[in-house]
């Protein structure tokens, strides 16, 4: 399948909106099919949507990414009740991540973060000299990327729409888990896996306020 995305110039919220709902719709629904996954994204570089997550370490802990491919994987600072309702509509083998940022009004926020952050979900403390990890990714504070189990990027979520009390981060990954947006990867030989999902958010203490609406048709 070929995905070719198309940019908008803000405002395009309520097309966003409609798009991602509808998603979350089809999604939801059992054999509807759905013919465009929307991306929310915070920079110009469309060319990174259905490609590999960049190679990014965490000091004393290896390469996460790497380590969970395979698995759903979801980056982000979430509250327990999303997870709990994405495991209660079977949305197995998926992996909760937290990557806090570099700066050191962060790194002093380490603790408070891991406190708050729900049971069996890792928090990630960048080194301060290591290569940043959110620089790595083109990400902000509370940006969500969402990957395949291939580790391909399928969605990029930012502020204002990665507030958790939208349905923009289910939707996305509802979408990403029940479509084959990216087509279908081999994550090992002889072995096809369709349809999953990683996210990735990131948490901190400053904003960039860019916001591109892109459609995937």
């Amino acid at each position: 399948l070929l995905w070719n995305v198309v940019t908008f110039e803000k405002p395009c919220l309520e097309d966003m909106m409609q798009g991602l709902l509808t998603l979350w719709l089809c999604a939801a629904l059992p054999g509807l099919l759905c013919a465009s996954p929307l991306l929310v994204e915070g920079d110009n570089d469309a060319s990174k949507i259905c490609k590999p997550a960049p190679h990014w370490e965490i000091k004393g802990h290896g390469a996460p990414m790497k380590e969970l491919l395979g698995n759903v994987v979801v980056l982000a600072l979430l509250k327990a009740s999303l997870r709990d309702k994405l495991l209660r509509s079977n949305l197995t083998d998926v992996s909760f991540l937290i990557v806090n940022e570099r700066e050191a009004e962060s790194r002093a926020m380490y603790w408070e973060l891991k406190r708050r952050a729900p049971p069996g979900i890792p928090v990630y403390q960048q080194a301060p000299l290591q290569d940043d990890v959110w620089e790595a990714l083109d990400g902000d504070k509370d940006d969500f990327l969402v990957y395949d189990r291939c580790g391909r990027l399928t969605f990029h979520i930012v502020l204002p729409y990665s507030f958790l009390h939208y349905p923009y981060i289910e939707a996305a990954v509802r979408a990403t888990y029940h479509k084959d947006i990216c087509g279908n990867c081999t994550v090992s030989e002889g072995t096809i896996i369709k349809g999953t999902v990683d996210i990735s958010f990131q948490f901190g203490y400053s904003i960039e306020n860019t916001t591109v609406c892109r459609s995937a048709p």
